[in-house]
């Protein structure tokens, strides 16, 4: 039997300052993921702190959050990625004080890239956003530059 590494998709490490998903970051959305069935998924209640329009969540967080949802589904694979593009359509504004879920999974390799697809859903099951993306396989001696000074990000997450 092989030895595989446990997939952690969630920062536990001495960084944890990511706005999307950092515990430590006070001004963060502290993202949580959690594996279902090859997509990742988190959720998320889009407060007052985070809107655009009086009322609605703000477009960039929406987009931060399905962006960070996709970009986990590449740990699924045992990588990193980057974001290279990402297509979205907004397809319902989302009222503040709103649980939202987000879910992503992917579509396909190419190369170096990992295609993949993301929704945000309504508490009502109704889709709000949904986009594309394709996600740059980072390489190792790019990860371990990035995480330097981190040993615990390092060692436990990265590779």
């Amino acid at each position: 039997m092989q030895n595989q590494k446990k997939i952690i998709l969630n920062d536990e490490t001495d960084y944890g300052e990511c706005f999307a998903c950092g515990p430590k970051n006070p001004y963060g959305l502290k993202l949580k993921f959690i594996e279902e069935k090859n997509t990742v998924k988190t959720t998320f209640k889009c407060t007052k702190e985070y809107q655009g329009f009086p009322g609605y969540t703000h477009g960039g967080i929406i987009t931060t959050i399905i962006d960070e949802v996709m970009s986990r589904v590449s740990v699924l694979e045992g990588k990193w990625a980057s974001t290279a593009k990402l297509d979205l359509r907004f397809k319902k504004l989302i009222p503040i004080n709103e649980n939202i879920l987000a879910q992503a999974k992917k579509i396909r390799i190419l190369g170096k890239f990992i295609q993949i697809e993301g929704k945000i859903y309504l508490s009502d099951g109704t889709i709000a956003a949904e986009g594309k993306g394709m996600f740059a396989i980072l390489n190792e001696n790019s990860l371990k530059e990035m995480s330097k000074d981190y040993p615990s990000l390092s060692k436990n997450w990265m590779y």
